[in-house]
């Protein structure tokens, strides 16, 4: 997603209005949303978050690039299952629990980042829970066709090895 010269400000609403987990709400309710976003910035080869460390939100990238990856077993070497850049967001699942993050994040470039985070949702749920419900159905929607895709391709790589076995 290219963002222009525009104010800072007018291009972050632009963006969460894109971001799935803010579908549907109202412009004055994603003004309210982004003035309980905190902006991070990251260098190049920064994390963002690492493996096991407890998850507080999520991250929607206003500029750069990001990598998730995992490390394979006890090694150092890295396995890549994702790439995000201008417009995406990621971590959405730290707003609902504080488990341990399953992945790694990194700063592939600089990065400018809004976070919301999970006492920020909580906030939101005290303060307007038309809103908070609104952001936290989306969650479960996006959780669920994850989930959906993720059983498709357990289910192909399966039907894939019993044909390898046979």
């Amino acid at each position: 997603m290219r963002l222009g010269n525009r104010d800072p400000e007018q291009q972050e609403l632009e963006v969460l209005k894109q971001i799935p987990v803010f579908d549907k709400l109202p412009h004055r309710a994603l003004k309210m949303v982004r003035s309980l976003c905190h902006v991070r910035h990251f260098k190049e080869g920064e994390h963002v978050f690492r493996t096991n460390e407890p998850g507080v939100g999520m991250y929607i990238i206003m500029e750069g690039s990001v990598e998730i990856y995992r490390l394979k077993g006890d090694t150092d070497q890295e396995d890549s299952m994702a790439q995000f850049y201008d417009g995406d967001f990621f971590g959405e699942l730290a707003l609902l629990d504080d488990l341990p993050r399953t992945a790694s994040a990194r700063a592939q470039t600089y990065c400018r980042m809004l976070g919301f985070f999970r006492p920020d949702l909580l906030s939101l749920m005290n303060r307007n829970p038309r809103i908070a419900s609104i952001i936290l159905l989306n969650i479960a929607r996006i959780t669920g066709k994850r989930l959906i895709r993720t059983n498709e391709r357990l289910e192909e790589t399966l039907l894939e090895a019993g044909k390898e076995l046979a």
